[in-house]
């Protein structure tokens, strides 16, 4: 799939125009003391909405995109008060330049070839510290593409996910969201997750 094409041609139908629900619902009952002073990447961040929710939390935010078009939008939407930065999330060579506390997972692990996803996880790995924390906003379930290619996106389910993270993470919570957009209710799971040592 060419991103950066897609965002050209403002041909985006994942992108919701404002945070993810499941998101906005999670930060109204977090607690900000557990993640007080952390860096949180968000992959594939396209216009940057999650990357924004996570801002206004208080974190300091990274949002990665491969699509300059995406980021150059993002910019525009939010300012300079998030850390744009232009990469592809499976490129570890650009995770040695950082110590991020926390990933927030929201559509990359489905755009993605299934066939990278044990990439996507080594990538998770190298760019959090020891003892970071991964939490996943999965689509399990998407609906049929219009044009009737397989994807993106790629659906998943429980077992294949706890079969790629549980070697290097260990799954702390998993739940279905209390709230989600009416395309993705009944298609989305949460999981919560530590990067082991």
């Amino acid at each position: 799939m060419d991103w950066e094409q897609s965002y050209l041609e403002k041909n985006v139908p994942w992108d919701l125009g404002e945070p993810a629900p499941p998101l906005i619902s999670l930060l109204e009952h977090y607690d900000r003391s557990l993640l007080a002073s952390s860096t949180v990447l968000v992959p594939g961040c396209g216009y940057g909405h999650d990357a924004e929710a996570w801002r206004r939390f208080g974190l300091e935010v990274t949002g990665l995109d491969l699509s300059p078009t995406a980021l150059k939008s993002a910019r525009n939407l939010y300012g300079n008060s998030i850390r744009w930065m232009e990469g592809d999330f499976l490129d570890t060579s650009l995770a040695p330049k950082h110590s991020i506390d926390m990933i927030f997972e929201h559509t990359c692990f489905c755009a993605i070839d299934p066939e990278q996803r044990k990439n996507y996880v080594r990538s998770a790995r190298h760019w959090l510290v020891p003892g970071g924390k991964f939490l996943g906003l999965f689509f399990t379930d998407p609906p049929p593409r219009e044009d009737g290619g397989a994807g993106p996106p790629f659906g998943t389910d429980l077992q294949e996910l706890r079969g790629l993270f549980e070697e290097v993470f260990t799954i702390t919570r998993e739940r279905s969201p209390d709230r989600s957009h009416p395309d993705r209710l009944g298609r989305e799971v949460i999981i919560e997750m530590v990067r082991n040592p």
